[in-house]
């Protein structure tokens, strides 16, 4: 993630993009606006496409790990390089993540048994999302996950992937699609942890117009959690009606 660094490009030009800090707006409350509306955008298109008459006949799981796949590339473009960072490509990349994952998250809502497994999935998953920020804004730091757990978390997450388009293309083994999706689920509650640390200025300090990709990476980690809960839910309704 980026840190507070001195520019190397230009002697008046700023090495992060933004909008200027809002002195009537904490640098928290901006982050998790961002990220409550990003989630109100994804939300109110699954309503839209619940109530619309057409269904997915096939659950592909290659088209999760391609989904995962883009998406963290999307994120890390807009988090480490200096063109995702600026305007407009910044916008255009956020906006390519929010909706392929609405649309992504859409088509997996449309296996699950009904509407009310839908609602819970967002309550169980806005619940999880809000203890992952709570822990990592206010529990002691020795139990809050740093760089150390979260590169760890990373790499083995990475190896994961691997597996997956292996196990996806050539084997076809289904427990390691379920061991996937529960390796990403436990970086994406870390991630939100780690990331509620540098919001509260816990971790170390990140420019206050840098916050763009604070908030997509818990937009991110939500979309993994939610997908989650949803698998949960299609794989249990799948036993019951075998």
């Amino acid at each position: 993630m980026p840190r507070f660094r001195r520019a190397a490009f230009g002697t008046n030009e700023p090495d992060v993009y933004g909008v200027p800090p809002d002195p009537n707006i904490s640098h928290a409350a901006r982050i998790y606006g961002l990220s409550a509306a990003l989630a109100a955008i994804a939300l109110t298109q699954w309503v839209i496409i619940s109530l619309c008459d057409f269904s997915i006949h096939h659950r592909s799981e290659v088209r999760y790990g391609w989904w995962l796949l883009c998406t963290f590339f999307a994120v890390a473009t807009l988090a480490w390089t200096r063109i995702g960072r600026k305007v407009p490509y910044n916008y255009i990349l956020i906006g390519a993540i929010v909706e392929s994952s609405t649309i992504y998250i859409a088509m997996e809502q449309k296996h699950s048994a009904n509407v009310l497994v839908n609602v819970y999935a967002v309550i169980v998953v806005v619940c999880l999302m809000l203890a992952a920020i709570f822990w990592g804004a206010y529990f002691p730091m020795f139990i809050v996950p740093g760089d150390l757990v979260l590169s760890i978390l990373v790499a083995i997450a990475n190896i994961m992937i691997i597996l997956f388009f292996i196990n996806a293309y050539f084997v076809g083994y289904k427990e390691l699609y379920h061991a996937v999706r529960t390796t990403f689920a436990l970086v994406a509650v870390c991630t939100v942890m780690y990331t509620a640390t540098i919001i509260h200025d816990r971790q170390f300090e990140v420019p206050k117009n840098e916050y763009l990709f604070l908030s997509v990476l818990q937009f991110f980690s939500y979309m993994i959690l939610h997908e989650r809960i949803l698998f949960i839910a299609y794989r249990s309704t799948d036993k019951i009606q075998c």
